[in-house]
């Protein structure tokens, strides 16, 4: 694990842009093209905003999702929407773009999450490089503490895939990358911001994993790349 101290919220979007820009012009320079999977809410605006206008072959990299909220593609909520309007602009619209609910599986405000997960794993496309976030609550992707697919989530017997994750407390179903995914990338980078996240990170890296903190899986992982940015 590599540790990234940046000054403020500025430095740390910048710093953090150039190097997932760097960690995938080497993947396609290496292998021709590569796969981006990005997280969702808020926090990730400003990185989008910096990394969509970085000189990358674009047109060589496909962006999906690492988890996904059970709503319409239009809704407040979707990740997708997210993407679309925030990174999907500029030199990154060149990109090709896989979301993870599609309008066939979609019937007003619901939306067939099993069928979703069905059509994202046939075939699975693997992420290359991973954008992770973290809650306050030591979760990862949707791989929530109380969610009662968490075992499965992390369970590294499991192939590399998405499954259904229904969290306890947090809104809306989910659509979600496994452990194994996220341990098959090539490379990952988590983002946070402020003492409480920081004081949950260094529980959650101390030790052992703790099933109480998801993101202590990923952190343990000895399989791949793990870069932590993070500013007060």
């Amino acid at each position: 694990m590599r540790w990234h101290v940046s000054s403020d919220a500025s430095a740390q979007v910048a710093s953090l842009a150039e190097a997932i820009a760097g960690a995938l012009t080497r993947l396609i320079d290496a292998q021709g093209s590569a796969c981006l999977a990005v997280s969702g809410g808020r926090s990730p605006i400003a990185l989008f905003a910096a990394l969509r206008v970085l000189p990358l072959r674009w047109a060589d990299v496909s962006i999906t999702l690492v988890d996904e909220r059970a709503v319409p593609p239009e809704h407040a909520d979707s990740n997708a929407r997210l993407v679309r309007e925030h990174l999907l602009q500029d030199g990154a619209a060149a990109a090709r773009f896989f979301p993870l609910v599609l309008s066939a599986h979609v019937h007003g405000d619901s939306v067939e999450v099993d069928a979703c997960v069905a059509t994202a794993n046939d075939p699975f496309q693997q992420p290359d490089v991973v954008i992770l976030g973290m809650g306050d609550d030591g979760h990862t992707a949707s791989l929530f503490p109380d969610a009662a697919e968490l075992d499965e989530g992390i369970d590294r017997e499991q192939a590399p895939a998405y499954l259904p994750v229904r969290p306890g407390v947090a809104p809306h179903r989910r659509i979600s990358l496994n452990l194994s995914a996220l341990c098959a990338a090539r490379q990952l980078f988590l983002s946070i911001t402020g003492p409480v996240k920081r004081t949950v990170f260094d529980e959650a890296a101390q030790g052992a994993t703790q099933r109480a903190l998801p993101v202590s899986y990923v952190i343990h992982q000895r399989e791949v790349p793990l870069d932590v940015y993070w500013t007060a």
